[in-house]
């Protein structure tokens, strides 16, 4: 096995290219291998783990897979929690694996359920995006991985290398919450852009941002989303998810 995670990232995510089992590499090694700039100054940072998302149904697969190329599962973890989550260290215990099924429940709740047949490796840019972008106590690693995400890919329509945002006002015009969570970290965004963005950027983050504002904007939303906005932040809108112990 590689010993460098970042190779064992690119490989995992050509066996995963390959093979019948759909599970699909997210997290920052996904940002990543999709993103350039993230592997320079002033974003490029080491890496300990891997992270999948899979189908619950595909359970079974995504463990004979993972064991097949030498990872070696948690027992008691995976026995607790393996209808959700299956965990795995690396022969050398040099970095491990999270999977998680159909859903990414962090300070908001992403269904991806439809969202792993794709040509690449990875959950398509919009997913990654929103996985980034939805964490309410987001650090400057999130951030800057949003970042790099607007910086290298063009807003666009379903494509494998454009940022699908017809996704992205899909799912958050039918959340307050979750909306209002992305629109305060596209602030961050364009803040650490403008304080820290090396030059030679393929695109403009602050004019990303401002057209996907305006659409969110424009995105005609649900009942529910604005009834949930007559509260705003009367009520708390996210989730601190808990830690579980390996």
């Amino acid at each position: 096995m590689e010993t460098d995670i970042r190779a064992e990232a690119q490989r995992l995510g050509e066996l995963l290219g390959a093979d019948a089992v759909r599970a699909r590499l997210m997290g920052g090694l996904a940002v990543w291998l999709r993103c350039p700039s993230v592997r320079r100054p002033p974003f490029e940072r080491p890496y300990a783990d891997l992270d999948l998302v899979a189908p619950q149904r595909e359970r079974a697969a995504v463990s004979a897979f993972l064991e097949i190329e030498g990872y070696v599962p948690d027992k008691r973890f995976n026995t607790l929690y393996g209808s959700q989550r299956l965990y795995y260290a690396a022969p050398t215990a040099a970095w491990t694996v999270d999977v998680i099924f159909d859903r990414l429940s962090m300070s908001h709740e992403l269904d991806l359920r439809g969202r792993l047949a794709t040509p690449e490796p990875t959950l398509p840019l919009a997913d990654l995006l929103l996985s980034k972008l939805q964490i309410w106590e987001i650090n400057r690693k999130d951030i800057a991985d949003a970042l790099c995400l607007l910086a290298d890919h063009p807003l666009g329509a379903d494509q494998p290398d454009a940022i699908d945002v017809g996704r992205i006002t899909a799912v958050l015009r039918a959340d307050w919450g979750f909306c209002h969570t992305v629109e305060r970290n596209l602030g961050k965004v364009v803040d650490l852009a403008a304080a820290e963005s090396p030059d030679g950027l393929e695109h403009d983050v602050s004019a990303q941002v401002t057209a996907l504002r305006a659409a969110l904007e424009a995105a005609p939303k649900t009942l529910g989303w604005r009834a949930r906005a007559r509260l705003g932040e009367r009520v708390r809108w996210y989730e601190t998810p808990e830690e579980i112990e390996h």
